[in-house]
């Protein structure tokens, strides 16, 4: 079986063919929002991420959807259930891959069993809902799409292209749509976060990497061409179905950020040029960027807290401080 081909050699080319120009990812973008520091250990000097259970399945429950269903994408198979088939062929075949390598993250053989169960469901339910159709109207899969300003070139990891009536969509796929903005609460989110009346950078960061998409969709395609990108999410709800053959429910959701992209295009634009300005000028100290929010919120869910200088320092230092959420035993932003 040959698999899906890599986004990485993909974007090692890009990156050679631009040599000397710098290059920001929406990734690593989306995690300075988060915390300079965090961005350091991540991108520049990185370091191996303290990984919990969960960590390890949802990071496995990413990688399976998305390759098992960019894998249906391109099959030639001339039906439906001939690229359902091919997917979860590739499904079948990551599994037993991955299951071989750790099989750590579940606690019992039943629960193993049922993400394996759960993850089949899902990737069946993306196609019999709307995926048949992108696989009909497919561009690219597992590609980059860019555009430059101002010296920089901005990138953004797309699982798949599709073509539409007009214009173009991006797809990322993703387990659940935790930790994506839910676009229809505001239409001034930037706006809010950039002032200080709000603080949910992870949110802002899916946001960021919409944008980032979009923008080089239509550098790509046509600035004139209408742009799309939708968070995938073929697992957002899960539950069991003893019914069924496969004893899981799932539900396919969606976000789409057209209409969000339209309304705060320059907030954003500035948002994303203000942390591309900090990153190629080195700025990695969180003292410098909301480090009060930081320390109160996302230092909880950090994989790099144990090694992080700055938290243990906040930590240890002989100020009268508010306790964080953690330490009062309430739930800070978490991002599944």
């Amino acid at each position: 079986m040959t698999p899906p081909s890599s986004v990485e050699s993909e974007a090692d080319d890009e990156s050679a063919a631009q040599a000397g120009q710098p290059v920001v990812t929406a990734d690593a973008l989306a995690t300075h929002l988060v915390c300079p520091r965090q961005y350091e250990f991540a991108f520049e000097r990185p370091l191996s991420a303290r990984k919990t259970s969960t960590d390890r399945v949802r990071d496995r429950r990413r990688q399976l959807l998305r390759r098992s269903i960019i894998a249906g994408l391109r099959s030639e198979a001339d039906s439906d259930e001939g690229r359902v088939e091919a997917a979860l062929e590739w499904l079948n075949h990551e599994w037993r891959q991955a299951s071989a390598g750790d099989r750590q993250p579940y606690i019992a053989d039943a629960q193993e069993q049922y993400d394996a169960n759960a993850l089949a469901a899902a990737v069946e339910a993306y196609f019999e809902n709307g995926g048949h159709g992108h696989a009909e109207r497919l561009v690219e899969a597992d590609t980059v799409v860019s555009y430059e300003r101002d010296g920089i070139r901005y990138e953004a990891t797309v699982d798949a292209v599709v073509e539409r009536d007009r214009g173009y969509l991006g797809i990322r796929y993703v387990p659940t749509l935790h930790g994506v903005l839910q676009v229809s609460w505001s239409d001034t989110h930037v706006r809010e976060f950039v002032d200080g009346q709000s603080y949910y950078p992870r949110q802002i960061g899916s946001f960021v990497r919409a944008g980032v998409a979009i923008r080089g969709l239509k550098a790509e395609y046509g600035f004139d061409l209408p742009c799309d990108f939708a968070y995938v999410a073929p697992l957002a709800e899960s539950r069991p179905a003893y019914e069924s053959e496969s004893g899981v429910r799932v539900d396919v959701e969606q976000r789409h950020f057209e209409d969000a992209f339209e309304e705060e295009t320059r907030d954003l634009v500035d948002l994303i040029e203000e942390r591309a300005a900090a990153i190629g000028d080195g700025k990695t100290d969180p003292r410098a960027w909301r480090f009060e929010n930081i320390t109160n919120s996302a230092c909880q869910y950090c994989a790099y807290r144990d090694a992080c200088p700055d938290r243990m320092g906040a930590e240890l230092a002989f100020i009268d401080r508010e306790p964080t959420r953690g330490e009062r035993g309430e739930r800070g932003e978490i991002d599944d």
